[in-house]
């Protein structure tokens, strides 16, 4: 891999971080709509709440595909590394 290469790569993956994190920051945003407090369900807010987490979970997907592309594993060899 060029150095070139590996610049992009760690670009693009900072980029996929930041996406998921803004993503996340977002579904919590609509989450805290959906459920104000906890005796509280807003059901006006249930289809954004769904759009939010949908847009999270394409987020992390890429960024989990990002990252056994990169390093040749699948997702569950990556899923192991994340347990002791």
């Amino acid at each position: 891999m060029a150095v070139d290469d590996t610049v992009t790569v760690a670009e693009d993956a900072r980029a996929l971080v930041a996406a998921v994190r803004e993503a996340a920051r977002r579904h919590n945003l609509s989450w805290n709509m959906l459920v104000p407090d906890r005796f509280t369900l807003n059901h006006d807010a249930e289809e954004a709440e769904e759009a939010a987490y949908a847009e999270m979970a394409a987020t992390k997907r890429a960024l989990r595909d990002h990252i056994c592309t990169v390093y040749g594993i699948s997702v569950d060899e990556l899923a192991s590394l994340a347990t002791p």
